[in-house]
């Protein structure tokens, strides 16, 4: 919509903004003709767009992605890490956020020493006890799959993925804490 309104014209726009759903979706260029796709991307994204396009048997795409950015974690300062306990959700815009997240409670807590499976059978407490808002369906899974949050804990918006749906799930996210803080 925005680039439309600044006067660009906008050739096709996926039902959710994640790599799946552009990947089912994308158009492909004529028929029996191969298209030819540019994808800009983090050094860190997921094979989604790859994959999907590659399993397409509706259509030919020659893709090239271009690692355009990386993502690197932060590591909490002394300070930071003292503040972890009062933090109740965690706003996660991507699974690297989610890694890099669990990998300064790791810290907090000493559990960089256990594996994976240790470290999944800590459950919430080994996410600093705090729900989850998530951009998308994508930062969910991580979540759900690094096996320290509860499924009920984490909060992601189920259509239209993006910045807007997201600020409504931080929202839902806090009614949803206040109240059990309220009821409990």
């Amino acid at each position: 919509k925005e680039l439309e309104r600044l006067g660009f014209k906008v050739g096709f726009v996926p039902s959710q903004a994640n790599g799946e759903t552009l990947a089912a979706e994308l158009p492909p260029k004529a028929e029996g003709v191969v298209t030819k796709v540019l994808y800009p991307a983090s050094a860190k994204a997921r094979n989604d767009i790859q994959e999907g396009l590659d399993a397409r048997e509706d259509a030919t795409f020659q893709l090239q992605r271009l690692n355009t950015y990386d993502t690197i974690p932060a590591t909490f300062t002394k300070e930071q890490l003292a503040t972890i306990d009062q933090i109740e959700i965690a706003c996660f815009g991507s699974p690297s956020a989610v890694k890099a997240w669990l990998q300064n409670i790791d810290i907090k807590e000493g559990y960089q020493d256990l594996d994976e499976e240790e470290k999944k059978r800590l459950g919430p407490h080994g996410n600093g006890n705090v729900v989850a808002a998530c951009i998308g369906t994508t930062s969910a899974k991580a979540c759900l799959e690094s096996g320290r949050w509860n499924a009920t804990d984490i909060y992601y918006p189920k259509e239209n993925p993006g910045v807007d749906s997201w600020a409504a799930t931080i929202a839902q996210a806090s009614g949803d804490v206040y109240e059990r803080k309220f009821w409990s």
